[in-house]
């Protein structure tokens, strides 16, 4: 009797660390295209900074005012962060692993794109697989978030 007490809460321990992970509200439309938009000009300012220094670092100055306006609303949007530096949830890291795997990818052909057509394409090249990968990675942890849940339930 006492082995059946200790699994039950052994599996809200479990339930109740995988919650930030889990248990989200839905994420708007409009953050795919802005956080491209961000990711773009992060870009763009790699080809602005040796025309014009002065409007580099007033852009920079922009998009960190708009990234840190926007993390403290997703924070309280959200509630709770998940962490894939921290253990998550039995399931989920091979999402992550291809998250990453995917913005390294992203990455590199951003930067081969910069150097060889200017940071004008690469900027441009940033927005379209920023806001497409985003948008694919949501799904994909929607898809894990919901094999957690079951295993869960």
């Amino acid at each position: 009797m006492e082995s059946n007490q200790d699994a039950e809460l052994l599996r809200e321990l479990e339930r109740a660390e995988a919650a930030p992970y889990v248990d989200y509200p839905p994420t708007p439309w409009w953050y795919y295209p802005a956080a491209g938009a961000w990711f773009a000009g992060m870009t763009g300012l790699q080809g602005l900074t040796d025309v014009n220094l002065a409007v580099a670092i007033a852009l920079l100055v922009v998009l960190l005012v708009a990234l840190g306006a926007f993390s403290g609303w997703y924070a309280r949007y959200r509630g709770a962060m998940p962490s894939v530096l921290r253990r998550a949830p039995r399931g989920m890291g091979r999402m992550f692993a291809i998250y990453f795997v995917g913005v390294a990818l992203v990455f590199g052909a951003v930067w081969w794109t910069g150097t060889e057509a200017g940071w004008g394409w690469a900027s441009a090249l940033m927005f379209v697989l920023a806001t497409t990968g985003l948008w694919l990675h949501e799904q994909s942890y929607a898809a894990a978030a919901a094999r957690v849940r079951e295993r869960l339930s």
